[in-house]
């Protein structure tokens, strides 16, 4: 038997008081794209849902002094459609073009789809490859968390009881890019997704690198190993091979109904590859080029 009620939050104090009120029972709902399914599904019961939808604090996203903030409650839709962020974080703006189909991408919200958890959420590498910080509000008080360390496990958060996710903050980087690979172009849950930010000094090494992949750990990660491994290279002499093989340090794929472990990690740095291409400027072949044009001077000499 399914046990809800729903309480329309008129403002953002209400918000806190409902979820200090209902604590572990409270559940934050703005789109429900994700709740409504584990609803129907069986998943989800005995909830205080609490809808956010309609607080203005929570909205909109807004560029200041270098730095992005994004409401928890904006929809995907508005993430696909910024000019802000096509120029100042593309690497966010690309997943918003992927982000499931356009009927969902109106109602699904940046906060919903981090605070479900999904290791397959679209919106998680590439904030995760940004270095976002999230605000996180309760009753009487509130605290600054690193994206890094909000994801513990499959739907499993940092978030504590009577806690709310008021927005995304971030620095620009027109320097990024992500890539998703799904079953289909519409309404596919990620095979894989990589996500990648940069740095380049003058001579075109890179100085600072963020990697991020998802749907190939229990939790969208951040990959290290990758990123010491590329510090300080020329962007146009990347091995492909020794990226794969640091990678394979960062990543723990699973077999499932969409995709092999396999073919999982045979597609990561590949998808790697071409984040890390686009955001450094240029297309998988030229970034990547150093090896190959090593390997066919190898094979004519």
């Amino acid at each position: 038997m399914k046990d809800f009620a729903y309480h329309k939050a008129p403002d953002l104090k209400s918000v806190q008081q409902l979820l200090t009120e209902f604590a572990e029972h409270a559940l934050p709902v703005a789109g429900g794209s994700n709740v409504m399914v584990d609803i129907r599904n069986g998943r989800l019961n005995d909830r205080e849902l609490i809808g956010i939808s309609d607080i203005a604090e929570l909205q909109g996203l807004r560029f200041s002094r270098g730095k992005i903030i994004i409401g928890a409650a904006t929809k995907i839709s508005e993430i696909a459609v910024s000019q802000l962020l096509a120029a100042k974080a593309p690497a966010l703006w690309m997943a918003a073009q992927v982000f499931a189909d356009p009927i969902i991408r109106n109602s699904a919200t940046v906060g919903g789809n981090l605070a479900y958890a999904s290791p397959a959420a679209d919106l998680a590498p590439p904030l995760l490859a940004l270095n976002a910080d999230l605000l996180l509000l309760k009753k009487g008080g509130k605290r600054k968390l690193p994206l890094a360390d909000f994801f513990l496990g499959v739907n499993h958060t940092a978030l504590e009881p009577g806690e709310l996710i008021a927005s995304v903050e971030f620095a620009a980087n027109a320097r990024s890019a992500f890539y998703k690979l799904g079953l289909r172009n519409a309404m596919a849950i990620s095979i894989a997704t990589a996500a990648a930010a940069v740095k380049r000094v003058r001579d075109g090494s890179i100085s600072e690198i963020r990697l991020a992949m998802g749907s190939v750990a229990p939790r969208p990660v951040r990959c290290l190993h990758a990123e010491q491994f590329l510090l300080g290279k020329q962007a146009l002499h990347i091995d492909p091979e020794a990226l794969a093989q640091a990678l394979v340090w960062d990543i723990s794929p699973i077999d499932d109904i969409r995709a092999s472990a396999v073919y999982r990690r045979a597609m990561a740095p590949v998808l790697m590859q071409r984040a890390i291409a686009r955001a450094c400027g240029g297309c998988a072949d030229e970034v990547f080029a150093g090896k190959k044009s090593a390997d066919e001077g190898r094979a004519g000499a």
